[in-house]
C-alpha cells in the first residue's frame, strides 16, 4: 500500500510546512487540488493548484508531488500539457498528474462556462484525457476534436520522463476512459456513506478489471468526505485493510487539523506497518 498526504494550502508557509511533514513521514506522494475558490466557503482562502505543485517540486527533494486532481472545467489540455511538462522538469521526474471533469458549481461559475451536462462533462473528459495522453507522448499533429481544436502545438522542452496519468472517474463512461489513456485511477466517497461507497467500490472495481483485461494501473482511494482517517489508529488500521482487500494499493489522506493531530503522529510513526 501506497500512502499520500493531500494539502489544500491557504497560503505558502502552510504549503510549505506540510511538504516537510510529508516527506520526513516517509509519505509517497504530496498532493493538492485544482480549484478557484473553496466549492462551499469563499472565504476559505485557497491557492492555484498547478503554482503549489510547482513550489513543492522546487523545494522538496524525495517525495513526489502532484495534482489531485486537475480541473478541465478552466484548463485547456495543451495548457495543461505545457505546465505537466514544467512541473515534471522542475521536480526532476517526481510529478504525477491526476485530472477529472470538474463538480463544482463555483469552478463553472468562476470560469464563466455552463454547468455541463453528464454526458457531454464525460465527452469532454474522453478527449481532454486523450489529448493531454498524446501530447506528453510527444505527438504535436493538429488536432480537430468536437471541445478542444488545436494546431501549431508545442512540447518542447520535454518532460523528464512522462508524469504518470491519473483520472478520476465513477461513472462506467468514465471508467472506459481510465482503461483507454490512464495508468491510475482515483475515486472519492462524494456524498456516499462508507458502506455504500464501498460497495460502489467492489463494483467500480469488477468493472475496470474488465475494462483493463489485465493490465495493472494503481488504484487511488481520496479518504475523506463519509471516511475519516485520523478518528483512531485502530480505525486507520481497518480502513487500510478494508479498501486493500477491494483492490486499492493507494490512500490519499487529507492533512488532519488541529483535533486531529494526535492520531496522526500515532499513524505517521508507523506508517510503514500499514504498507
Amino acid at each position: 500500500m501506497r500512502f499520500g498526504l493531500k494539502v489544500n494550502p491557504a497560503g505558502w508557509d502552510e504549503a510549505a510546512h506540510w511538504a516537510g511533514v510529508a516527506e520526513a513521514a516517509g509519505f509517497d506522494c504530496l498532493w493538492t487540488g485544482d480549484n478557484l475558490r473553496h466549492p462551499r466557503d469563499p472565504e476559505i482562502p485557497v491557492l492555484d493548484g498547478p503554482t503549489v505543485v510547482t513550489g513543492w517540486a522546487a523545494t522538496t527533494s524525495r517525495i513526489r508531488v502532484g495534482l489531485l486532481v486537475a480541473n478541465l472545467v478552466f484548463r485547456h489540455p495543451t495548457v495543461l500539457a505545457k505546465q505537466a511538462a514544467t512541473m515534471d522538469q522542475v521536480s526532476g521526474g517526481r510529478f504525477d498528474f491526476g485530472i477529472g471533469s470538474g463538480l463544482w458549481p463555483s469552478d463553472h461559475s468562476m470560469a464563466g462556462v455552463p454547468m455541463w451536462t453528464p454526458r457531454e462533462r464525460t465527452d469532454r473528459l474522453a478527449e481532454f484525457v486523450a489529448i493531454v495522453d498524446r501530447l506528453l507522448s510527444g505527438d504535436v499533429t493538429d488536432h480537430s476534436g468536437a471541445y478542444y481544436p488545436y494546431s501549431l502545438a508545442s512540447m518542447s522542452p520535454e518532460a523528464v520522463r512522462q508524469p504518470p496519468l491519473i483520472v478520476a472517474a465513477n461513472g462506467p463512461r468514465a471508467l472506459a476512459v481510465v482503461a483507454a489513456h490512464a495508468d491510475g485511477w482515483a475515486t472519492f466517497p462524494g456524498a456516499a456513506s462508507e458502506d455504500e461507497f464501498y460497495e460502489e467500490s467492489v463494483r467500480r472495481n469488477q468493472s475496470l478489471d474488465e475494462l483493463l483485461d489485465g493490465r495493472a494501473i494503481r488504484r487511488i482511494l481520496l479518504a475523506y468526505g463519509a471516511i475519516n482517517p485520523w478518528e483512531s489508529q485502530h480505525g486507520f488500521a481497518a480502513l487500510v485493510n478494508r479498501f486493500a482487500r477491494v483492490g486499492f494499493d493507494e490512500i490519499v489522506v487529507y492533512a488532519p487539523k488541529a483535533h486531529e493531530l494526535q492520531v496522526f503522529d500515532q499513524v505517521v510513526a508507523r506508517l510503514d506497518d500499514y504498507r
